[in-house]
Order: C-alpha cells, then structure tokens, then sequence
C-alpha cells in the first residue's frame, strides 16, 4: 500500500512559494511535536495543501472567487473568509499543524515499532526526492525549499507504508486474515456478462411500439440461441461472444447508414438502412445485405428545463447503494474459454438514511451500470447463474447473464496479490488512518510563535502554486506549457 506517494512528484509541487531563504535559528522549526522540532518547510508544505482545501471548501460553500486572478487577490478574499465559524488563516493554520502532528506520529510509530526501510526503499526515496528536484528545482529554490526537506516527506511516505503493514499488513498485529478479504470481495461484487440492445434508430431516437416489438423478437431469438448451448459453460460463453459482437455490428450498421431529411413542413424524417436478420435451417440468426426502412416523421421539439441536452433527466435523487463496473478482458481462460466482455460490478455505498441529516444536503444520483433494473437482478440472491435473461429498460433491452465470481478467484486471475491489497486498503484504511490521527491528537505541540508571524499563510503564493502542478503534469505526461 502506498498511501502518500501514490500521487509521486506532483504532490510535492505543491510546496509554497513562500522563501524560506535566510531563516534564522529563531524561525528553523515552526513547532515542536513531542520531542520531535518540524521544520519550517515542513510546516509550509502542510499549509499549501491546506490552502489548497480552504479555497475548496469555500468554493463548495458558494463562493467564485470572481476576478480572482493573481494570488494576491485570493489573499483578500481569504483575509475575509471564515471556514466552520474559524477564520480562514487561523483554519489553514490548524490543518496544518494536525497534518505535522500526523507526520510526527508516523515517525514515532515507525521507531517504536523498530522497523526499518530497505535499501531498495531508501534509494527509491532518493531517486524521487532527485526527481522532483529536477522537475520542480527552481520552483523549490524560490521557495527556499532545499531537497533534504522534501527527501523527509518522502521518506515519511515509506514509513507510514511500513507502519501500516506492522499493523494491517499480512502476518501484521491486527492479525487480518486472507479469508475474510476474499470473503469481502465475493460478497461486494458481481460478475456478468450482458448485450446491450437500445431501443433507438440510427439517429438515436426511441423507437415506436413496432420498433420496440422488432428489438424484443430479436432478444427472443438470442436467448433461444443461448439456450441451446446450455449445460455447456464454454460454449455458452463463446456464444454469448458472438451474440455481443453480432448485435454491436447491427447497431452499428444503423448508425452508419442513417440518412435524416425533412418534409415540407420541416419536420424530420429518418430513414434508417437495417440490417436484415434472417434465420438458418438450424434456427441461428445472422445478419444479410441491409434494407431500407422508413419511420414516421418526427418532429424536433425543445428539450424542457428538467433535461439536460442528452435528455437525461437531471434531478437529483438520494439513494443507498450504487454500482461501478471494471470491466475484464483478459485472455486468461477457465476451462476452455476467454473471460472477453465480462464485467465485474462493485456494489458500494453512497448515501446513509439519517434522520438528522440536514434537509439541505444533496445527492448525487449514482450511476448503475448498465441500469439500475440489471444491477438488481444481477444482486438479488435467488438470481441463478448461467441462466440468460431479457431485462426491459426504458430506453434499452438487456440480455443479462449472471457468472460465479468465485470461479475466477485464483492468485493467476482476479484474486492476485494487487488485488489483495487493494481490498485490505477498502476495508482498514479508514480504521488506520483515524488510529493515527487519535494518536497524533494525543500529542503535545508547542508554536514557534516566531516562525508563524513570519511564514504567514494567507502570503502564500496559490496561483504559483497551481502554474507549478500544471506544469508538472504537463512534463510528467509529455506535454509541454509554452
């Protein structure tokens, strides 16, 4: 697990373009954490991240920041602001410290502990710390910010990785066992495979009861062919393959050869070219050379206010779970077929029913993939597995299969050491990080009062600070910012 250098070198650009250049003795260290002095730059770097979540939070909060176009300007509105009935300065101020304490914590932790980094770690630490040197080197100099600073925050990355291992990690003293993992992942996500059937012509307009009654006949056909392959896992899979690819090329086909004129009165007419499906002596269908068909005119009318310009309907609605997908097309068999076209959907929650929730607070409606209406069959408990079904949606059809995610759960498949831990991280990174920040809490800080006077927060150089991660993601990514 990498919790800190995830984000690698960007991160570090976003120390402050405060100058730390001829600091003296008196303002070296902005507080003292136990026995622990942090350095000013430390402190500072803390403060840009927190700077940076102030301006978020009162962005959230309704605030533009229009005409906000030098740093200097973000300063008076900051100089104004409060966040939580807390001036700004005294929050960024704060946010600060409690990240510090946190770092300090980690050092602690990882001493006690007696661990120790590698020297595969402690050479990976220095070539990142050379590395945003390189990168971001004048933008440090400016600030005053020498490469052993930065080196510490990287280091404090490694360490906290060790601290959580120590603890979380296999054979660590949370004694967290593989099964229960696994048994998380199984429980949290569904595996399935579907063919997507839209009820729209070539221009993407729904269809008409007979169009809809011709895509629902076609559905029919193919859970006929699925189910003459029953009994037999590969060759069910191999043709629900087939039957993917076959109707992708017919929807495709519908797109291409649209052809949209309009009548005397200026409405639209569309006259779709179709693939014409026919069936062979052993009742398998297939696509022949396309017909033309014409629908009925259809008249463009203005979207109302409630859409969107797709016509998606935009209000928001509170719901409990919501389902994302990661889809798998790997070539990995079990038996003797491909995993192609599988999706594995991951149940998670969005929103809790509260009774003293605030009225105010809204929510995001959570995306369901492919619909809400598959999503719950696929995660009811009395849903078999390998028996297709046609699920009706409003502007889809939905041919759904729904597959054994245990069959793949094999260290050479999805149940690999990546994954492992990445389930360890969703279930117990929260748990770690609220054990870390209760002890950090616990810890006795004393201000240099000195250093805070001088290294005031609200001079911080924000707009600096993004140019300087633009341009980092545009060097790190093989871009370039003229």
């Amino acid at each position: 697990m990498n919790l800190l250098k995830r984000a690698g070198a960007v991160l570090l650009a976003a120390c402050t373009a405060v100058s730390l250049a001829s600091c003296g003795e008196n303002t070296a260290n902005a507080m003292t954490v136990g026995d622990y002095d942090v350095r000013a730059g430390i402190y500072l770097y803390y403060a840009t991240s927190a700077y940076g979540e102030a301006v978020e939070t009162l962005r959230k909060g309704g605030e533009t920041f229009e005409g906000a176009e030098t740093s200097q300007d973000y300063k008076k509105i900051l100089d104004k602001a409060n966040i939580d009935n807390i001036i700004a300065e005294e929050w960024i101020q704060n946010k600060a410290e409690k990240d510090c304490k946190a770092f300090v914590d980690i050092e602690k932790e990882f001493d006690a502990l007696g661990l120790k980094l590698s020297g595969e770690e402690l050479a990976a630490a220095d070539a990142n710390a050379a590395s945003s040197m390189n990168y971001y080197g004048e933008y440090f100099k400016g600030a005053g910010i020498g490469e052993e600073t930065v080196k510490a925050i990287v280091l404090n990355s490694y360490k906290q990785d060790a601290v959580w291992n120590a603890y979380y990690g296999e054979g660590g003293s949370k004694g967290i066992e593989e099964k229960s993992l696994y048994d998380f992942y199984v429980a949290n996500n569904l595996r399935t495979k579907y063919i997507e059937m839209p009820l729209k012509d070539g221009e993407g307009n729904l269809l008409k009861a007979d169009g809809k009654k011709k895509i629902e006949e076609m559905a029919n056909d193919y859970l006929k062919r699925l189910d003459k392959k029953k009994g037999d896992e590969a060759e069910l899979m191999k043709e629900f393959d087939f039957l993917i690819e076959e109707h992708n090329n017919y929807v495709t086909s519908l797109s291409e050869a649209a052809v949209t004129t309009t009548d005397e009165n200026g409405s639209t007419i569309t006259t779709p070219t179709t693939a014409k499906i026919t069936t062979d002596k052993n009742g398998n269908t297939g696509t022949t050379e396309a017909e033309s068909t014409t629908t009925a005119p259809v008249t463009t009318a203005p979207a109302d206010d409630d859409q969107d310009e797709d016509g998606e309907d935009t209000e928001e609605v509170t719901t409990t779970t919501t389902a994302t997908t990661e889809a798998t097309t790997t070539t990995t068999t079990a038996g003797t077929y491909s995993h192609d076209n599988e999706r594995i959907l991951t149940v998670s929650t969005t929103a809790k029913e509260d009774e003293e929730a605030d009225p105010d607070e809204t929510t995001t409606e959570p995306s369901y993939t492919p619909c809400e209406k598959v999503y719950n069959w696929l995660n009811d408990e009395k849903t078999d597995y390998l028996k297709p079904e046609l699920i009706k949606d409003d502007e889809c059809y939905y041919i759904v299969i729904k597959l054994d995610i245990e069959d793949r759960m094999t260290e050479d498949d999805l149940w690999n050491e990546g994954r492992i831990e990445n389930v360890r991280q969703q279930m117990y990174h929260d748990e770690f990080l609220d054990m870390i920040e209760k002890a950090a809490d616990s810890l006795p800080t004393t201000r240099n009062n000195r250093a805070f006077k001088r290294y005031k927060v609200l001079d911080l150089d924000y707009l600096g600070y993004q140019q300087a991660l633009m341009q980092s993601y545009y060097s790190m990514y093989g871009g370039g910012m003229g």
